[in-house]
């Protein structure tokens, strides 16, 4: 689940970038969530990661783009959290390439989660992508509440816990009926407005 992509319908974005919220997914008191379990056995305790579809930045334009997501530990929550992922600029750049040469696995991965939209959608996406993070100073937050000072963690198999050393487990991941959170963030990953649970 790492870097979260954005999975909604390119094609439904008005002219800014901005995706319609269907009023009944602002109306409904849970949705499905991505979410990864971690189990800490020494403490006997359990922990869980939340991701959000409905996490944006608010660029200067006006138009939005979707945050990209990662597990972490933040210091100052205490916990493990969503925070932002920063992919580099040579690594979408790369992503361009692919879709650009058609490269078979990358077009049957966007055809898996595009909903049907064309590739052209996520090029242009990739590009602004691409402007921001050029212009993007700020080294990843934690998206609860602002800390710079994050570990990324894994999704997968066992790692020591950054702060304790402890052993955990990431013991199951998938989607969770959850209440949605829509927020949105300046393009230093600053947080402007919140809407429901984080």
């Amino acid at each position: 689940m790492g870097g979260v992509s954005d999975q909604r319908n390119s094609s439904q974005a008005t002219e800014n970038g901005d995706y319609p919220v269907p009023e009944r997914l602002r109306e409904t008191k849970s949705m499905g969530r991505g979410f990864v379990e971690y189990h800490l056995p020494e403490s006997k305790r359990t922990e869980g990661v939340l991701w959000s579809a409905f996490l944006d930045y608010r660029l200067p334009n006006g138009a939005k783009l979707h945050i990209l997501q990662q597990a972490a530990w933040c210091p100052v929550c205490r916990a493990f959290v969503i925070a932002e992922e920063l992919p580099s600029v040579e690594s979408l750049e790369e992503e361009i390439r692919l879709f650009q040469t058609g490269d078979p696995n990358q077009l049957r991965i966007w055809e898996f989660v595009s909903n049907g939209a064309p590739v052209e959608d996520r090029i242009a996406e990739l590009r602004r992508r691409i402007e921001w993070r050029r212009s993007r100073i700020s080294p990843p937050r934690c998206l609860h509440c602002g800390n710079l000072e994050i570990v990324p963690i894994p999704e997968i198999g066992e790692f020591r816990h950054p702060q304790t050393g402890e052993r955990v487990i990431v013991t199951s991941s998938g989607f969770a009926d959850a209440a949605p959170w829509f927020a949105e963030f300046s393009p230093e990953g600053e947080q402007l407005t919140d809407q429901g649970a984080s």
